[in-house]
């Protein structure tokens, strides 16, 4: 399972803004799990991304 979070693959560097309380979780699961940010959030957003096929204009709902 610690290897679903592995990066695989090229990265790239975004900013985002998020709301502290959101930042402040991440931060201490990434702390108890010894992740990294990258790592969680790269899993999270692939999560958001599979299940939300409706905010992709490349594919049909």
């Amino acid at each position: 399972m610690r290897d679903d979070y592995r990066l695989e693959g090229k990265t790239t560097k975004i900013e985002i803004e998020l709301e502290e309380q959101v930042a402040q979780k991440l931060e201490s699961m990434s702390r108890f799990k010894e992740l990294s940010l990258s790592e969680i959030a790269n899993v999270a957003l692939k999560r958001f991304i599979a299940s939300h096929k409706d905010f992709d204009p490349g594919r049909p709902n």
